[in-house]
């Protein structure tokens, strides 16, 4: 989580709200439109659904598949009911659920390939296990906590779009954030 804050500050503003419904519209005939929107959208799909699936290369074929889905949905979104984010997050999170139910997990070693040959053993090794304690810590949430969990902080969304994507009003998602944290906080200072 905390990579998931330190990155808050690469993502830029909320102001795209307006910007993202043009973008959409003009990309029903135009691609590069719907190209400014995978770049402006592909980072935070892809971290949140990694840190829903827990391995790098599942995370990358699921995030190609939620574009895929996107660019062929891209004809039904309306820009009144909900904003893009939210569309685009509320297909990334049925795409993980779907990838969950297929059953298909690939082992952990696999995502030794994505690393540096110049990267040092030790810290690679530390940085998994904190990765894996707190990936532990998270999963350990009720699914609605780490939904929103992951959606605040890996995908940085405001709580309105969250609401949005879970179908839940705003203080019920504030609600669930800081009860979320409030345990995680419990947990980790007991260890």
């Amino acid at each position: 989580m905390e990579d998931a804050i330190e990155s808050r500050a690469f993502t830029g503003g909320r102001d795209h709200e307006a910007d993202d419904a043009l973008l959409a519209e003009a990309a029903r005939t135009n691609a590069s439109a719907f190209g400014e929107l995978y770049e402006r959208y592909h980072a935070r799909v892809y971290r949140y659904v990694f840190h829903r699936v827990g391995n790098a290369a599942d995370a990358e074929d699921i995030t190609a598949v939620v574009f895929m889905k996107a660019l062929e949905a891209l004809p039904s979104f309306q820009s009144r009911r909900s904003g893009f984010a939210p569309w685009l997050f509320r297909i990334s999170r049925n795409s993980v659920v779907d990838h969950y139910r297929r059953g298909r997990r690939q082992d952990p070693i696999e995502d030794m390939e994505h690393q540096s040959p110049d990267a040092d053993p030790l810290h690679h090794a530390l940085g998994n296990e904190r990765r894996s304690e707190l990936h532990a810590l998270v999963y350990d949430l009720s699914p609605d906590q780490r939904d929103v969990i992951l959606l605040r902080f890996a995908a940085d969304l405001s709580f309105s779009e969250i609401a949005t994507i879970l179908k839940k009003k705003e203080p019920a998602v504030r609600m669930l954030l800081h009860r979320g944290l409030r345990k995680l906080k419990a947990v980790m200072d007991d260890a």
